[in-house]
């Protein structure tokens, strides 16, 4: 509520309102005779920050002033009685936009050229090389890097044979055979055997191998004397490198298939391609125990 001052005051001229005295100077109304803080109708006569003096007004008149401080900005609307007091976003918070002042100026790595921060603001890439996938999460604050794929070749080697491949060296073999074909009529074994489909020989208790790099359209599978396909003993290694083993060895047509024969076994094996009847053959085992 306002305050009903005398209209035509004169000097040192007093005036009461409550617990307050007012005296009039000639030119404005000075509160004398109380040192409590100003009461003032609708406002804050007191105002309190954590850890700081508390602001006390003088006079119904005063004013209280927000000051800038550094990195600080303030504005104010009238019409919905706001102060908006923001971050200039410079004052090494680390977050978003703003320099961190908490982090490595610079990067070394050995052997290599150290990498150097030019502002605060400076950013580390991370490029992805050959073979390397880079990956981020923002919520763990990770950074994970992974290989893509490994090496299945060794072009880069200038003392091994052009072509040869981590499949064909996966294990050792008592031989590798080199399966080919002639149409869809028969498998050939030119490596180690003459003819069409020829009969295989092959002793129990050792690894045979058979390159299937040179039959595609044409799966080759190995079946017992009942015409079953086997399980047992065989593993896949793919041109990249993809092993795999038992029943899943069987039917492919590229990498090698290596057959671990066991020791106890021996008579009639046979290959056969899995998508033409006319491409089979014999394989007898033959155990040097008995031999």
């Amino acid at each position: 509520m306002a305050l009903n001052f005398p209209a035509t005051p004169s000097i040192s001229e007093t005036f009461t309102d409550g617990t307050t005295t007012w005296q009039w100077d000639g030119t404005a109304w000075n509160i004398v005779g109380n040192t409590s803080p100003v009461s003032i109708p609708n406002g804050f006569g007191t105002v309190s920050v954590a850890g700081q003096n508390d602001i006390q007004s003088d006079s119904s008149s005063d004013t209280l002033t927000f000051v800038e401080g550094s990195n600080v900005t303030i504005t104010t609307d009238a019409s919905t009685d706001s102060i908006t007091i923001s971050s200039t976003g410079s004052g090494g918070g680390g977050g978003e936009g703003e320099a961190n002042q908490n982090a490595f100026s610079n990067i070394a790595v050995s052997g290599q050229n150290t990498v150097q921060a030019d502002t605060t603001t400076d950013t580390l890439n991370l490029v992805a090389g050959t073979n390397i996938t880079i990956t981020t999460n923002e919520s763990t604050d990770s950074v994970t890097i992974n290989a893509t794929s490994s090496s299945t070749s060794f072009t880069a080697l200038t003392d091994v044979p052009s072509g040869l491949t981590a499949a064909q060296i996966y294990e050792p073999a008592i031989a590798m055979l080199r399966v080919d074909n002639v149409g869809t009529s028969a498998y050939t074994f030119a490596s180690h055997y003459t003819g069409n489909n020829p009969t295989i020989i092959a002793l129990a208790g050792t690894t045979i191998a058979f390159d299937l790099s040179q039959i595609a359209g044409h799966p080759f599978e190995i079946q017992d004397a009942t015409l079953t396909a086997i399980s047992t003993g065989l593993v896949h290694v793919a041109d990249d490198g993809t092993v795999s083993t038992g029943s899943s060895a069987q039917g492919k047509s590229s990498g090698v298939l290596y057959w671990r024969i066991n020791e106890s076994i021996s008579g009639t094996y046979a290959y056969q391609c899995q998508s033409h009847a006319a491409m089979v053959g014999a394989i007898t085992i033959k155990r040097l125990s008995v031999i």
